[in-house]
């Protein structure tokens, strides 16, 4: 890089456009206010999302999968590299990922899919839906983390403070449970 460039660091990115983690609770969100929050993680740029799929037995986990993939065709993006909130080792947290376009229609399927909300952790027999993901850009906007009953939101200051003054709760880190 030449003397000539700046380089970009925390120093030279207005503070108000740092990227901040807030931690959500998935008790201290009703159905209704998740699904606000998804449509408010639209307002600022959410893009896309991912979703997992699973279950007792494989074969019926992959026909639920199958069935939301069918559902949600006509919105599915080319699989792309994205952060993902688990995996078997730290190297796989970035990985192939099927995404869909998040839009009007997407949020109807993923209301289909978590009735109960987006925190929704809800292990049934024949399958289940966990760990949703919205992505920005590319980049993980929000991430649910549904077996551990916590979501993690990357957001600027701006945003984080927009965040409260909408009402949603959020943590500065993880919050301890006794």
């Amino acid at each position: 890089m030449s003397s000539l460039t700046p380089s970009l660091t925390t120093s030279t990115i207005p503070p108000l456009l740092l990227p901040v983690k807030r931690f959500l609770v998935p008790s201290e969100y009703s159905p209704d206010d998740s699904w606000r929050l998804v449509e408010w993680c639209r307002s600022l740029g959410a893009d896309e999302f991912t979703v997992d799929t699973l279950g007792a037995d494989p074969a019926q986990a992959d026909s639920l999968h199958r069935q939301f993939g069918r559902a949600a065709a006509a919105h599915a993006r080319p699989q792309a590299k994205r952060e993902r909130m688990s995996g078997k080792t730290a190297d796989a947290l970035v990985r192939d990922t099927e995404v869909w376009a998040l839009n009007e229609d997407t949020v109807g399927i993923l209301r289909h899919a978590f009735p109960a909300g987006i925190f929704q952790y809800d292990p049934r027999d024949g399958g289940w839906f966990e760990d949703p993901i919205l992505y920005r850009e590319g980049e993980l906007m929000l991430g649910v983390l549904s077996h551990e009953a916590f979501a993690v939101l990357r957001v600027s200051e701006r945003e984080s403070a927009q965040l409260a003054a909408a009402g949603f709760p959020s943590h500065d880190s993880l919050p301890r449970f006794s």
